[in-house]
């Protein structure tokens, strides 16, 4: 398993999930967002993946950080974005982004690491059989 450590999180990657571990007691702004951004792009090599992110009580993202994660080519190869939350706060926040900017792939909080594996297979396994009716289908 290969990892990047940036300012504000542990990136690793393991075959197709990627797993972001933010660090505590910080604040993102835009040049964090991209440096965490171009190193999922090292890690994952224009491979679809799975995200996984475990968000950490007390970090917090400016506004400038916050339009910047949700620009649509940072999902370009993001099957599914589990995000597991450890405080009432970052649920609240989570909620918010999720409602008011919409990611551009299927995104969900959760509180244990187990829920959010078992969702992301799902998201996996619905992603793979599209890819394979895809392939499937006679092209005259």
């Amino acid at each position: 398993m290969s990892f990047i450590i940036t300012r504000t999180a542990k990136l690793s990657f393991n075959e197709n999930t990627l797993l972001t571990e933010m660090l505590d007691n910080l604040e993102l702004d835009l040049n964090d967002v991209n440096e965490n951004y171009e190193a999922s792009v090292k890690l994952t090599r224009d491979k679809n993946f799975l995200s996984l992110v475990i968000a950490a009580p007390f970090t917090t993202l400016t506004k400038e950080a916050r339009e910047a994660a949700n620009r649509e080519f940072m999902y370009k190869n993001t099957v599914a974005q589990a995000i597991i939350v450890q405080s009432i706060a970052n649920r609240i926040m989570g909620n918010f982004l999720i409602k008011f900017y919409r990611p551009f792939c299927p995104s969900k909080l959760f509180k244990s690491k187990e829920e959010a594996v078992t969702w992301l297979s799902e998201k996996w396994n619905e992603h793979t059989k599209e890819k394979k009716k895809a392939k499937s289908v006679p092209v005259f």
